[in-house]
């Protein structure tokens, strides 16, 4: 079998195991998961367009998503121990989600997206993050 089989296996499986363990999840995470699906699409896109596809950035990336997923999750599973509430999990799910969203925008932007208000928003968000 091909490594992509056994990747997917693998996280099939600890995802599974997961879902026992957690319960259930937040929907900010699942929003979360969909997002950070596109923007992985979206630089693959960007990556090939521009001839900078590189299978080790890629990687990189996909194991940092990966990890991010982890650390929510953890925070969800500890909640449900001691919070009995999703509030803090959902928040950071949230912020993740509005860091994947300014990622997209970044990579439609380097395929000549036009993206019109949207890019004056992220600059707000942008600037806003900076000053912090």
């Amino acid at each position: 079998m091909e490594k992509q089989h056994w990747l997917g296996i693998a996280v099939g499986f600890i995802g599974g195991i997961w879902s026992a363990m957690v319960g259930c999840l937040g929907e900010a995470l699942s929003v979360l998961i969909v997002i950070m699906a596109a923007d992985y699409m979206t630089g693959l896109l960007s990556a090939f367009v521009n001839k900078e596809l590189n299978s080790a950035i890629g990687t990189k990336g996909f194991i940092k998503k990966l990890v991010v997923l982890i650390l929510i999750g953890l925070i969800y599973l500890l909640e449900g121990v001691g919070l009995n509430t999703q509030h803090v999990g959902d928040g950071v799910a949230i912020a993740y989600i509005a860091i994947e969203f300014i990622s997209i925008t970044e990579n439609a932007g380097r395929l000549g997206v036009p993206l019109g208000p949207v890019e004056k928003f992220i600059a707000i968000l942008k600037d806003k993050g900076e000053n912090k």
